[in-house]
């Protein structure tokens, strides 16, 4: 009995479809078809591209890089083919390529099914529509849903304060899924500065952060601008108070004084200026009670003599002498030793000295 072969490639030990193998009979009927002249949509003034109904933005730094990605995605979803097949798409993008209304590109087009394999290099003129993405006609047309307004506890924001609040906008801005965003412009006022900003979900990323690293406190309103589909239209601003301490201050609550550090979850943290221990101003007491902070003059003292009760302290720049109560954390202190005191209502107080590992 005469063996079955393929009458192509005369192959004998595969299974055959109108008396070829797969492989020939794919070679001859490709799995595969492409649009003649597909279109692609471009930004013109960033490396974005139209995909389906949503413009994708790429981090290309260079038009080679961008084109092949932006042909190879569209190209894959106007290539038609066998739903059995997996399809590949390899644009041949050269650097001499030139971006214009009509380009022509060699397409590596590759089909697989278990063993089966289908290459071919197609060239497929591409038509270039070069059209403003929304993010770039957002930016053009100062577009914003948010402003955030930032300001001081005491009416003031410093050169560092800004500072950081510009390092958590840019960190922001980095995140992947606010990669249409943008910030619109930034006005200077007298007592801060306002953010204009093109969503409502940046705006409260920033804000959050800011609470956190900053123990800023936040506060929302909502000016309505109108109705559509039934939805109020308008825009959000959010009040964004810095606390402004600076490292060293003294930040005293009615029921607790620190020596500020810093800030950390939204609560201040410093030493208490008595017993040197840690110390914390959680973000509601810092908000919701009377705060007042101050720099501190630090002078420095020399124990004259120590009683049961009571230290007498000369000041080594006027040379005042002092008495004041003896407490707790003066029970290692010796006379002649000198030490730094500040002053808080009225009353002197010896700062804890820093531990010598630190």
């Amino acid at each position: 009995m005469a063996k079955r072969f393929c009458a192509l490639c005369g192959k004998t030990d595969a299974p055959l479809v109108e008396n070829l193998c797969y492989t020939c009979y794919f070679k001859k009927n490709p799995p595969f078809s492409i649009k003649n002249e597909p279109e692609i949509r471009i930004c013109p003034n960033c490396f974005s591209y139209k995909l389906s109904k949503k413009w994708v933005q790429t981090k290309s730094s260079n038009h080679t890089d961008f084109l092949e990605q932006a042909i190879s995605q569209v190209l894959s979803l106007l290539i038609k083919h066998s739903p059995e097949f997996e399809i590949t798409v390899q644009p041949q993008i050269t650097e001499e390529m030139e971006l214009t209304d009509k380009i022509e590109v060699p397409v590596l087009i590759t089909a697989k099914k278990d063993d089966i394999v289908i290459s071919e290099t197609l060239p497929v003129t591409i038509n270039i529509e070069s059209s403003p993405c929304g993010v770039c006609t957002g930016k053009r047309r100062g577009a914003f849903e948010a402003i955030l307004q930032f300001r001081g506890l005491r009416g003031r924001i410093s050169e560092e304060e800004k500072q950081q609040v510009y390092d958590i906008i840019d960190k922001t801005l980095c995140l992947e899924r606010y990669k249409d965003a943008y910030i619109s412009e930034i006005k200077e006022k007298k007592q801060g500065f306002d953010v204009y900003v093109s969503s409502i979900g940046l705006a409260k990323s920033i804000a959050t952060s800011a609470k956190e690293l900053m123990g800023a406190n936040l506060q929302e309103s909502f000016k309505i601008s109108g109705m559509k589909d039934g939805k109020r239209q308008g825009k959000i601003s959010l009040s964004v108070r810095l606390p402004s301490f600076s490292v060293g201050e003294i930040v005293q609550t009615p029921d607790k004084t620190i020596i500020f550090e810093k800030i950390e979850k939204g609560n201040p943290i410093g030493k208490n200026p008595e017993t040197g221990e840690r110390s914390v101003i959680q973000y509601k007491e810092l908000w919701e009670s009377e705060i007042q902070s101050w720099k501190p003059e630090t002078k420095e003292y020399q124990i004259i003599s120590i009683t049961e009760n009571f230290l007498q302290l000369m000041d080594l720049k006027t040379y005042e002498i002092t008495e004041i109560k003896k407490e707790a954390p003066h029970t290692n202190l010796k006379e002649g030793e000198t030490v730094k005191a500040i002053k808080i209502d009225e009353k002197i107080i010896i700062l804890t000295p820093e531990p010598e590992n630190q």
